[in-house]
């Protein structure tokens, strides 16, 4: 198996500036491909050394490990100066035509050997890696936001992935001290639509709930410590609606079905608004939360028990990616199986009857049997 040491980083925004800071911080050389007008010096003062110089002022990291880190962090303008890595990470703006032109300037520049990975959220890996010789060596490493705190990276393996590859990777997340779960080559990976799709159906209501009783029911739905409304607005309206229209638009390939994109979400976009999280009291009336934690959990339920039927990922690795990923105290089959199987499946039918979804075959002859968790 390959053995990694040295790690390459294309692009130093804020997702690559955390991928790196994090390899860096688990004992790994770390090399940043920079934009060729760009000074290597100050981009790594600006995004690397201003970063954690505020963590040892607020006493979060000792000045000796903060030199240390920074010991193992270099810069350079250009492809070649990625030679020496061992893997390489592509973390740039969500653009096809981009990611597609990087790798095949890496390919040129690098080693046969060299292992490349994506850390794209939107795109096929197939489809990313179409420049690049000896596919069996590409693969996806989907880091969660904050990457440098959150706990969960995602594998992509596509056809052409060898198991060697694989193993390599897996090695070097586990080594940065990542969760780490294994998903198929599918649109939007595991996670992500789950949780798109989650955001996407809590804004759907809007207008006949105001926000601030969308969030209550979100955190009272799924056990949360902040709601829907407010991680959206964390994330960044922009992001949100982006990756809504991608995922929606990428479902269409498949025979799921997806949440379509709420006027509600459409409207903050267009208008540069986030989420008024003090827009009026909170409606505790119970038949009225019920409705929407109803259609919450039956879109959650529906989606999961999907990708899991169509195997893009082990039961296990979605329930604790889920959990890892999106801080949620429970994963969707233990929820499932606390809720009971006919209540679940009652939820599964309600969502499914008033659309998009189609029905998962786990639930279309009757009530199973609950999950078996590992």
């Amino acid at each position: 198996m390959k053995k990694i040491r040295t790690v390459g980083i294309v692009g130093c925004g804020v997702m690559g500036s955390a991928i790196g800071l994090s390899a860096a911080a688990s004992g790994y050389d770390v090399v940043f491909k920079i934009k060729e007008n760009q000074y290597p010096g100050a981009v790594l003062d600006q995004k690397i050394i201003q970063a954690l110089s505020g963590k040892v002022k607020k006493n979060k990291l000792a000045q000796a490990e903060m030199d240390w880190i920074t010991r193992k962090i270099k810069a350079t303008n250009q492809y070649e100066g990625l030679r020496e890595c061992e893997l390489i990470i592509e973390s740039v703006v969500e653009t096809l035509e981009l990611k597609t032109g990087i790798f095949r300037e890496l390919a040129e520049a690098c080693s046969d050997e060299t292992l490349f990975v994506s850390n794209t959220s939107t795109f096929l890996i197939k489809e990313v890696m179409e420049n690049v010789p000896h596919p069996e060596r590409t693969a996806g490493l989907h880091y969660f936001f904050p990457a440098n705190i959150n706990p969960l990276v995602e594998i992509i393996r596509h056809d052409d992935t060898s198991f060697e590859t694989f193993a390599a990777i897996r090695e070097f997340a586990v080594a940065s001290r990542k969760t780490v779960v294994e998903v198929k080559d599918f649109p939007g990976f595991a996670i992500n639509p789950v949780f798109i799709a989650a955001y996407m159906l809590t804004d759907s209501f809007y207008g006949k709930y105001n926000i601030a009783t969308l969030d209550s029911i979100s955190r009272e739905a799924l056990g949360l410590k902040y709601g829907m409304m407010w991680v959206q607005n964390g994330t960044g309206i922009s992001t949100c609606y982006h990756a809504a229209q991608s995922m929606y638009s990428r479902f269409q390939s498949t025979d799921i079905g997806f949440v379509e994109m709420p006027e509600s979400l459409k409207d903050c976009f267009r208008n540069k608004k986030h989420w008024d999280l003090a827009d009026g009291p909170v409606i505790e009336d119970r038949d009225i939360r019920q409705v929407v934690i109803d259609r919450l959990l039956g879109t959650i339920f529906t989606l999961c028990s999907h990708l899991i039927e169509k195997k893009i990922i082990s039961l296990t690795d979605l329930e604790k990616g889920i959990h890892y990923s999106l801080a949620w105290p429970r994963g969707p089959f233990s929820m499932m199986n606390e809720l009971g199987m006919e209540r679940t499946r009652q939820l599964i039918v309600q969502t499914c009857f008033a659309g998009p979804f189609s029905m998962p075959e786990h639930f279309l002859r009757g009530t199973p049997s609950p999950w078996v968790l590992a």
